[in-house]
């Protein structure tokens, strides 16, 4: 827990570095591949993510994270890609209208895997249109809601 505290907070300071730059930060991760510690940093733009603004970041954030005494093999910034990941409100909100695919927790009454157009959201409730129906899926049985990169 101790961990999961320090990533929060990093991700915390990072969204603070990059804001006034209009840079948003989409996603953090922090976790072991092939036995090296990684560090990924997705970042997202109104004009889009290049290797310029990726470099840029790097060198913006790298003092935060070693100031934070995080250990890592490898750091990477970059773009979400096309199957984004949707975590909170704005990007609900900005990517209504838009096809999604989202996997539920095990303890959703229903299919775990959904595909349909994001319609709407609300503090409880992400609202998605399959064909010619409207689900209310729990935000907190969510696990994960993507860009449906074939849409």
């Amino acid at each position: 827990m101790i961990l999961l505290g320090k990533v929060q907070n990093l991700e915390t300071l990072i969204e603070t570095e990059l804001e006034p730059h209009n840079i948003e930060l989409v996603a953090l991760e922090y976790r072991k591949e092939n036995r090296d510690q990684m560090l990924r940093i997705f970042i997202d733009s109104e004009t889009g993510v290049d290797l310029n603004l990726c470099t840029q970041v790097t060198r913006m954030v790298k003092p935060l994270v070693d100031e934070g005494d995080f250990y890592y093999d490898h750091l990477e910034v970059s773009s979400p890609g096309l199957d984004r990941p949707l975590k909170h409100d704005k990007d609900f909100l900005r990517f209504q209208g838009y096809m999604v695919k989202i996997k539920m927790l095990k303890e959703y009454d229903g299919p775990k895997k959904i595909s349909g157009v994001l319609t709407g959201v609300n503090h409880k409730y992400i609202q998605v249109k399959v064909e010619e129906n409207i689900l209310d899926l729990p935000r907190e049985l969510l696990s994960t809601v993507r860009l449906h990169p074939d849409y």
